[in-house]
Formats: C-alpha cells, sequence, structure tokens
C-alpha cells in the first residue's frame, strides 16, 4: 500500500490497527457488561452466580453494598488514595523498562541478518511471550499469588537485559530477547493484581484502572528516548536504563506488598474484635 493515496506504507499499517481498535472500543461499550444487576442477556442462575463470586472475591456485594456519596465520590476516593499513584508510578517504571517493544526491529537487526530475516526473527520471542503470559496468569490465579509471579518474571527480563550489555554473540542475544519479551507476562499480572487492590467501590475501580492504564502510558512517552541510533549497536546504555526502570518497578511492588500485608493484618484484627471465626476478604499478595 506505499503512496497509496499518497501515503507511506508504515501509515496505513497505524491507520489500519487504529481504526480496527477504535471499532473494536465502540463494539465494546455495547456488549461489556456494567454489573451482573443490570446485564439483560444473562439469565437469573448465571446473575445470581456471578454476584456471588464478586461477593467471594470482595467479601461484599458490588454495588448497593459499597457505593455511596454522588456520582464523583469514587473519583475522589481514588485521586486522594496515594496507592493509586504508587501503583501508577510502578506500573509507569516497568513500561519504560518495555519500551524495547517499538524498536525489536532494531535490536533484532543487530544480529547481522539481511533486513527480512531480522523481522522473521522478531516473531517467536513474542509467541514465547504469549505462551509465558498464559502460564504465569493461570499459575498466579490457581496460588491466589501476585508479587513473586510478577518479579520473577521481571528478573527474567533484567537477566535478559544483562545478557544483551555483556555480548555481541549473536545466539546469546537472541536469547536475550527472549527473555526481554517476556517480561509483558509479568505487567499482565501486575494489572490483575491492580483490579484485586482496588476492588470497591466499583466506581473506584473504575478510576483507578483509568489513572493507573493512563497514567502508566507516560512510560512510552519517556521510553522513546532512550534508545538512539548512537547508541547502538550495543545499546548498553539502553539496557542500562531498562534495567533501572525494572529494578524501580520491582521495589515499589514490593512496598505496595508491604502495605497490603499491613491491611490484611488490620482486618483479621477487626474480625478477631467482633468474634468473626469465618475468614473475610484478604488483599492478593
Amino acid at each position: 500500500m506505499n503512496n497509496v493515496l499518497g501515503h507511506a506504507a508504515w501509515r496505513w499499517l497505524f491507520y489500519l490497527e487504529g481504526a480496527l481498535t477504535v471499532f473494536v472500543a465502540i463494539c465494546a461499550i455495547f456488549i461489556l457488561p456494567d454489573f451482573p444487576s443490570t446485564t439483560k442477556w444473562l439469565s437469573d442462575d448465571e446473575r445470581r452466580l456471578a454476584l456471588r463470586r464478586m461477593e467471594e472475591d470482595a467479601g461484599v456485594g458490588d454495588q448497593k453494598e459499597t457505593e455511596q456519596g454522588g456520582l464523583t465520590h469514587g473519583l475522589y476516593l481514588a485521586v486522594t488514595d496515594w496507592t493509586v499513584w504508587w501503583f501508577a508510578m510502578a506500573v509507569n517504571a516497568i513500561v519504560v523498562s518495555l519500551s524495547f517493544n517499538a524498536y525489536f526491529p532494531t535490536l533484532s537487526a543487530t544480529l547481522g541478518y539481511n533486513p527480512t530475516v531480522s523481522l522473521l526473527l522478531v516473531a517467536p520471542p513474542f509467541v514465547f511471550a504469549v505462551i509465558v503470559t498464559f502460564c504465569l496468569c493461570r499459575h498466579s490465579d490457581h496460588k491466589q499469588e501476585r508479587f513473586y509471579h510478577i518479579i520473577g518474571s521481571w528478573i527474567a527480563g533484567i537477566i535478559g537485559f544483562i545478557i544483551a550489555i555483556s555480548t555481541m554473540n549473536t545466539a546469546a542475544r537472541y536469547v536475550s530477547l527472549f527473555l526481554m519479551a517476556q517480561t509483558y507476562a509479568g505487567l499482565v499480572v501486575m494489572l490483575a493484581w491492580m483490579n484485586n487492590s482496588f476492588p470497591r467501590p466499583p466506581s473506584k475501580r473504575a478510576v483507578c484502572v483509568a489513572i493507573i492504564n493512563g497514567f502508566s502510558q507516560l512510560g512510552n512517552v519517556a521510553g522513546s528516548y532512550i534508545w538512539p541510533l548512537s547508541w547502538g549497536p550495543t545499546y548498553r546504555y539502553s539496557y542500562g536504563i531498562c534495567i533501572a526502570a525494572s529494578g524501580t518497578a520491582i521495589i515499589m511492588a514490593w512496598i505496595f506488598k508491604q502495605h497490603l500485608i499491613s491491611l490484611n493484618e488490620k482486618l483479621e484484627r477487626e474480625e478477631q474484635e467482633k468474634g468473626i471465626k469465618e475468614k473475610g476478604f484478604r488483599y492478593l499478595l
């Protein structure tokens, strides 16, 4: 499609991908349900099951039991909660370390192959990343644990950055690309942790998701400046920045986990004071 309507082929790629994304987003407005109680296409049994699962997830219902105040109350709760901004900064840091994604063809080209082979070599690391993401997320849900699943992926990514810094050996650098790509698995679990950590009320949860996702994309802006051609073909400085960003995200995630531990301890003390024997809601760690 090069020069079609006077536009370069790469511009058409962005137009088509962007148009598809916008189309799916518009469809999602009408397809994705807001709450089980307001979803018309659920049967009564499915609605009760969905509500029960949400109660088990957060210890309370999703709307009537947790929503208070007006329409802007959830916005106020989210904006004034320091943990929301802390979590957003942690995600922002890991997004900076993932900035290699935009320059992956350039990094694969440093292996020394022709442009066609270099582009073909881009695919296998991300196929591997998809498999790792699926397995890691399933295992994280099965074990009901987030933190160690997240940092395990990120530490593997740091190892990939270190390998890329340390050698220009073709095989070693290609292995490093696999380790870098699977870092996305940790990010996906991190986003799941976000929903677990800010569950109620739903209006606050919605604003938290928007703030964290929106703010984290600033990492892509910053990341676009850490891969200048003058630092190639080794890109040691770029990889060093990615290591620092990943390390920062790991430290922030650990601090966030300690905060959740303290909240869980508080919930346990309250249950003991009230004489409640059945264990209630706990934040996932």
